[in-house]
């Protein structure tokens, strides 16, 4: 095929939370590469996409003003493996083991079942390959990516490369396996790689099989991990930043606190709680919310307060059931809204929900990613640390996700309050209600050590070291 470029750069976008980090919102990555396209005629970017994914981003991705140096490929890669290929992937993803690694493969992060890889039991194992194996340098720079290509050798992306010939190859879901699968084409290629955790807690989990020759990462906090436990060299990482806290920060969509009060009936003198739930992890967060609407109740806040509840949004139909079965109970309650529409990939609907944050008083959330994204626009933080009325045991417990790795350098800031009891619970509502402006240096410390700058320039700065990634 005759091509009238002379530069293609694959990006595989294979998740929800890549059109998160890169595509939805104005000033994107993806709207700063067209932007560079338009006054660089020599490139060319191919997105290659699951099939899952063709209806949902297939039409997003159409550019007519660039014609065909911009277009998309569906990929379909295998979902089984065969024994040896589980073998090999139990051996490799344990050459770490981490508090997060802990948590996934002995107690799981689903009290209803079983933990990744289901047999608890193997436990012993996997911390001594991670304490022995894990600890040789070579083994997972060099042995572990050489099997790969040995033992995996199925090739869905080799058409692809054929057609296109790309120079540069972008995985932003290292994580995922359809990223791995690309990647592992790549090296067989001999194609340069440029690759991104989609999110901050995905370099603590399992160890991955291949390294990119230009690892971006968010922060510092995500480059240690990088460093630590998927053994890279410094000098192959570069600092972006969240590229979707460009959207996060911007004060231009922001409305009226009297202007969000009104657009979900709440008297505009109303403390506001925004509760984000952890769905099917935590079974007693109805309890919780319970109380909360008691004490408002019976007056003891001092001032009139309302909840909005959002519930579990992740992909799985089983995660989301369980959430709506467990806040039946609230339907209709006068101090109590849901958001239950899927929001960041929506422009109109992110704006909606980071007024919602911008203007609560108090974020509960369960450790999750939320925390960061509160945390940028400065709202007291509180998380969740006991099981309602139940004394569950610690394998089935919320308490267990104080152990995520990645969480720990949020807990050392103290910019989020955990609550232990329900006596806690009141008093860290109670006090933020009374002092908005309670832990602001502990909230700027964490956003100083651990979501990097907020300048709105991460897009900017992940397409620069793409670009730049290109063999000279």
């Amino acid at each position: 095929m005759d091509m009238p470029t002379q530069k293609t750069i694959f990006i595989a976008l294979s998740s929800s939370a890549v059109f998160r980090n890169l595509f939805f919102f104005p000033q994107s990555f993806f709207e700063r590469i067209k932007e560079y396209m338009q006054t660089h005629a020599e490139l060319r970017v191919v997105f290659l996409v699951p099939p899952q994914f063709r209806e949902k981003y297939g039409a997003f991705l159409k550019t007519p003003e660039l014609g065909d140096r911009i277009q998309y490929e569906i990929v379909g890669i295998p979902s089984r493996k065969s024994f040896l290929q589980k073998m090999f992937y139990f051996f490799y993803s344990y050459l770490i083991f981490t508090g997060t690694t802990k948590v996934m493969a002995t107690m799981g992060t689903r009290p209803d079942e079983p933990p990744a890889g289901g047999r608890w039991y193997l436990a012993p194992a996997k911390i001594i390959i991670a304490r022995t194996l894990g600890r040789v340098p070579w083994l997972k720079t060099a042995l572990v990516p050489a099997l790969h290509l040995k033992i995996f050798i199925d090739r869905p992306f080799q058409k692809p490369f054929e057609r296109y010939k790309p120079g540069v190859v972008f995985a932003p879901h290292l994580y995922g396996w359809f990223d791995t699968m690309l990647i592992a084409e790549a090296k067989r290629q001999g194609v340069k790689t440029v690759g991104m955790p989609a999110g901050w807690d995905h370099l603590d989990k399992y160890f991955l099989p291949f390294h990119v020759d230009t690892l971006l990462v968010q922060s510092e906090q995500v480059k240690r991990m990088a460093l630590e436990h998927q053994a890279y060299s410094e000098q192959s990482i570069v600092i972006t930043g969240y590229p979707h806290f460009d959207f996060i920060s911007r004060t231009d969509y922001h409305v009226s606190r009297e202007e969000l009060l009104k657009s979900l009936n709440f008297p505009l003198d109303a403390k506001l709680i925004l509760y984000v739930s952890g769905s099917a992890y935590c079974p007693d967060e109805p309890e919780i919310i319970d109380a909360i609407l008691q004490w408002a109740d019976e007056g003891k806040f001092g001032s009139d307060v309302r909840v909005i509840i959002r519930p579990y949004l992740g992909g799985r139909k089983k995660d989301k059931e369980i959430d709506e079965q467990k806040f039946n109970r609230f339907e209709g309650h006068p101090r109590v809204r849901f958001y239950q529409l899927e929001f960041w990939g929506d422009l109109e609907k992110s704006v909606e929900f980071i007024n919602i944050m911008h203007h609560s008083d108090v974020v509960i959330s369960v450790y999750s990613t939320m925390v960061l994204e509160a945390a940028v626009l400065d709202r007291p933080l509180m998380a969740i640390a006991f099981d309602g009325h139940h004394t569950r045991p610690y394998r089935h417990s919320i308490r267990r996700f104080e152990e995520f790795d990645h969480f720990q350098d949020v807990l050392k800031t103290g910019a989020l309050k955990t609550a232990r009891n329900f006596e806690e619970l009141f008093k860290f509502l109670y006090d933020y209600f009374q002092n908005p402006t309670l832990d602001a240096e502990r909230r700027k410390n964490l956003r100083d050590t651990v979501c990097y700058k907020l300048d709105g320039k991460a897009s900017e700065r992940v397409l620069k070291a793409l670009i730049e990634s290109f063999p000279k």
